[in-house]
């Protein structure tokens, strides 16, 4: 990676063929994600026992149960035998959530996600002391987690996390999948769709039981709003007018987010939806 990076900084990059910084900048990502992947991976290692605090019930919330993560990471990595890659258990700040991470070579990881703990599943990890067997490989490194390491990494994250600034309502999105399991689970969410008046004529659905409230007359509604329950908003793509109402309701003490993606990203991953109405404000029944 220093090699790489020392040709970087000499290159002439005004003059350089486009074949010599794309070759560079692919190697330079490759050394570092390697280095930095087989560091965490190291560090995770030499531990015994389940995850515990913070990590535990995170774990649990995120994947129901500390036993439903072990079995659905273990095959993720055992599906991976014969190939090159990882699989990491991240933190994603678009789903705000621990996610299970498929990752090939040292280039793919979950765009905005942070690698809390990673198992290498290049065959040179385990074809000296296990050879073909990559199972018994990843059954002896799930039986030597180092959970308290795992468990300070994960602190750090959600610290940083917990100390950034809100701005411009991104950082309290729920994914639209997210959102469809809590839904489904019987969560009890306001759902508002706060499309501007000059999109309503290109509007012809709206999520179930949400309720239309114009983004520019926030004033007249936002206090009207039952404070006992969640709020999402959404808008068409997810951007400044959810975002916006949102950073309102927050200012105010609700339990807000917006709808990342907004009802576009809803229809890509198959919501349900219902005609949409503005004459009474709410879905019909």
């Amino acid at each position: 990676m220093n090699a790489i990076e020392r040709r970087l900084d000499e290159m002439d990059w005004a003059a350089a063929p486009v074949f010599d910084i794309n070759g560079l900048k692919r190697e330079e990502l490759i050394a570092a994600n390697s280095a930095i992947l087989h560091e965490i991976y190291f560090d995770g290692l030499g531990g015994r026992g389940d995850a515990t605090g913070t990590l535990a019930a995170a774990i649990e919330r995120d994947f129901g149960s500390v036993a439903k993560w072990r079995s659905r990471f273990s095959a993720c990595a055992k599906a991976q035998a014969g190939g090159s890659g990882w699989t990491l258990l991240v933190w994603s700040e678009r789903h705000q959530r621990l996610m299970i991470q498929w990752g090939q070579d040292h280039t793919n990881c979950l765009a905005g996600s942070v690698p809390i703990m990673a198992l290498d599943m290049y065959e040179h990890a385990y074809a000296i002391d296990f050879g073909a067997k990559v199972g018994a490989y990843v059954d002896a490194f799930m039986n030597n987690i180092h959970w308290e390491r795992i468990g300070e990494r994960f602190q750090r994250v959600a610290g940083t996390l917990s100390a950034a600034p809100a701005d411009g309502g991104a950082n309290f999105g729920v994914a639209p999948e997210d959102l469809l399991a809590r839904l489904g689970r019987g969560e009890d969410i306001m759902l508002l769709d706060v499309c501007l008046a000059a999109d309503l004529q290109a509007r012809s659905d709206m999520l179930p039981g949400a309720t239309f409230r114009a983004p520019e007359a926030t004033a007249d509604w936002i206090e009207d709003l039952p404070r006992d329950k969640p709020v999402v908003a959404y808008c068409i793509y997810g951007f400044q007018v959810s975002g916006n109402v949102v950073d309102e309701l927050r200012r105010l003490g609700f339990d807000a987010h917006v709808l990342s993606g907004g009802i576009a990203a809803w229809h890509a991953i198959g919501g349900p939806t219902v005609p949409f109405t503005v004459s009474t404000g709410r879905t019909e029944p």
